[in-house]
């Protein structure tokens, strides 16, 4: 499968699943690696979105540099 193609298919599951829907991931393949950029709102929204990319099939590894957002303080 091309590289762009199982981008887009990553992209597609990460957008279809409730628990990061909406979220800000970039997705990008090179030989086989994946690389998820950007950000999301709890540790469980990263995790869900490594299992959804190393599930896809074309992927062989993933570099995870997702960021976690910090809550909003309220004052």
């Amino acid at each position: 499968m091309k590289e762009e193609a199982v981008a887009q298919l990553v992209i597609a599951r990460l957008s279809r699943d409730l628990r990061t829907s909406g979220q800000t991931i970039d997705v990008s393949v090179e030989d086989g690696e994946l690389l998820l950029l950007g950000s999301c709102d709890s540790q469980a929204q990263k995790a869900t979105a490594r299992m959804i990319a190393l599930g896809t099939h074309g992927v062989r590894t993933v570099s995870d540099k997702l960021l976690v957002r910090e809550p909003a303080q309220s004052i």
